[in-house]
């Protein structure tokens, strides 16, 4: 069964009360999807690995060069 999700909860989550923050900048860490492609020499062909990265102003500049 579902959890029942208050008005002021909902609220509280998007103002980033429940969001991680960064323990460096004290910015809300925001996820970043990110996809990269791995080629197989043996058979030539490609598979991806798909991952969630939490970013902040600290390492943002690492992540999106």
């Amino acid at each position: 069964m579902a959890k029942d999700k208050s008005f002021a909860a909902k609220i509280a989550k998007a103002a980033g009360a429940m969001a991680s923050h960064c323990p460096v900048c004290g910015e809300i860490k925001s996820p970043l999807f990110v996809v990269d492609s791995i080629k197989n020499e043996e058979k030539g062909s490609y598979k991806y690995k798909e991952a969630f990265i939490p970013i902040c102003k600290c390492n943002q500049n690492e992540v999106m060069s």
